[in-house]
């Protein structure tokens, strides 16, 4: 799989943790590549640039303040196309009352266990088992609870983490809305995570669409990189 090409009137769609931001054991420190911060700032004054990621958008707030950026207010989509707003001046949830109240149930529902931990998304929750002793024994106690989902959620199962979310919003279906709006550009969207594949899936459909994943595993990206410092330097050749 050859490196992505540069292209003309760019619309950039920028997942966050793995490719803007290296994955890290505590996701409360996941700080952006040193050189993001400079690039997105060149990019923003050049391109339309949207954040897309699975957090929740204030946790992404917190590390673009601390950065300085939240004065760029960059369009984001959060929790995997369930919010849309802008970075500094709030988001709307897209999910229905139908699933939040499953979101509920299901979290009461979760079993105990050890070394298991609990992420808040709001209209969206993620469980991380990365930390318990016996991780193929946490992964069939999730697989068990997961399997009694309501039908108005589902379930996606990522490197170490299982997050449901509404059915029917993805990343995939927030890129093509958002594309509506821009004609004439070409998308540009950089991922690492099962979730991005969405958005690859649906921008098959759009020529010239330059998809990139970011990492190993199988992708329907057209490209790849390495990492957070291979995404800057190709960013970089837009600015």
């Amino acid at each position: 799989m050859s490196d992505p090409p540069t292209t003309k009137a760019p619309l950039f769609f920028l997942d966050y943790d793995g490719t803007l931001a290296p994955i890290v054991e505590d996701p409360t420190e996941a700080h952006p590549h040193p050189d993001v911060p400079e690039l997105l700032r060149a990019l923003a004054a050049r391109h339309p640039v949207w954040i897309v990621t699975g957090r929740h958008l204030k946790s992404i707030e917190t590390f673009f303040d601390a950065a300085g950026l939240l004065d760029l207010r960059l369009p984001a989509i959060g929790l995997h196309g369930t919010q849309e707003g802008v970075l500094g001046d709030g988001a709307e949830s897209l999910a229905s009352d139908e699933a939040v109240d499953a979101l509920a149930q299901m979290r009461r529902a979760l079993p105990s266990i050890e070394g298991v931990r609990v992420e808040s998304k709001e209209d969206a929750f993620a469980v991380h088992y990365r930390a318990a002793p016996d991780e193929d024994d946490a992964l069939d106690a999730l697989r068990d609870w997961a399997d009694e989902m309501p039908a108005a959620l589902e379930a996606v199962w990522g490197k170490k983490v299982v997050e449901l979310r509404p059915r029917g919003l993805t990343k995939g279906t927030a890129v093509r809305r958002v594309l509506e709006r821009h004609p004439g550009k070409t998308p540009v969207y950089l991922g690492d995570d099962t979730t991005d594949e969405d958005a690859f899936e649906e921008l098959e459909r759009t020529d010239g669409a330059v998809t990139v994943r970011v990492g190993g595993g199988e992708t329907r990206a057209r490209y790849r990189l390495g990492g957070p410092g291979d995404v800057a330097r190709y960013l970089r050749t837009y600015v």
